[in-house]
């Protein structure tokens, strides 16, 4: 009877403490977009994006949805800096999530959000910036190239060079800031975030509670018994 009764408590106490589970590497790819458009937010992945200073994102599909064409790479992306917008009013892009405790960057794509010379509103690089896990941030910046130079001109995306901080920092939250040279806010896009993420398991109901506080009784009551 004791034994059952540890091991009871044993299982209680995982649940409420909770588990670290760290879940399998993700790629936030944007593609449960099937409608394009403005957004005020995107969410893909169980990560939400949101242009601050209440300007536009949206979801540029191939390319086609833009004028003049956006860069492409033959699948959804996240435009930062709204199609159709000419130019296309932006600010910088935050990501965070409720559902992961924290997450490490393992790669992204990138590009300008036009390769079209005649707009002069396409950022030439990209800001990135980390918020770490109990404080602080890690940045690293992004050059843009502005060609159009996939095969047959079908992937206008770069993938990302990342420093080799980023393969060990705990993040909660990202930041992509597009310039041209010191003039920020200027116009981008995203896709294919590669990620390693922390999910924390811990969901102490309140039947769990009352259980462990009964098995806990009963276990000292067993004790004394045996004194």
């Amino acid at each position: 009877m004791t034994t059952r009764l540890c091991n009871m408590l044993a299982l209680v106490s995982m649940m409420i403490i909770g588990i670290e589970v760290h879940a399998a590497p993700l790629v936030v790819d944007f593609e449960n977009y099937p409608n394009t458009g403005v957004h005020a937010t995107v969410t893909s992945q169980g990560f939400n994006f949101a242009a601050v200073n209440g300007s536009t994102i949206a979801i540029a599909a191939n390319g086609s949805n833009c004028s003049p064409q956006c860069a492409t790479n033959g699948t959804s992306a996240l435009a930062v800096g709204a199609p159709n917008l000419n130019p296309p009013t932006s600010a910088p892009v935050q990501m965070t999530t409720a559902i992961y405790a924290s997450f490490r960057l393992t790669g992204l794509d990138f590009a300008e959000l036009s390769h079209s010379a005649a707009t002069g509103w396409s950022a030439s690089t990209i800001l990135m910036t980390g918020l770490l896990l109990g404080g602080g941030t890690i940045a690293q910046i992004l050059d843009i190239d502005g060609l159009n130079d996939g095969p047959g001109g079908a992937n206008d995306f770069q993938s990302a060079v990342l420093d080799s901080t980023w393969a060990t920092s705990e993040l909660i939250g990202l930041q992509f800031a597009g310039f041209i040279g010191a003039s920020a806010n200027e116009a981008f896009q995203l896709d294919n975030i590669a990620l390693d993420a922390t999910r924390v398991l811990a969901v102490p109901e309140p039947g769990s509670l009352a259980l462990s506080g009964l098995g806990a009784a009963v276990l000292a009551g067993l004790r004394r018994r045996k004194g």
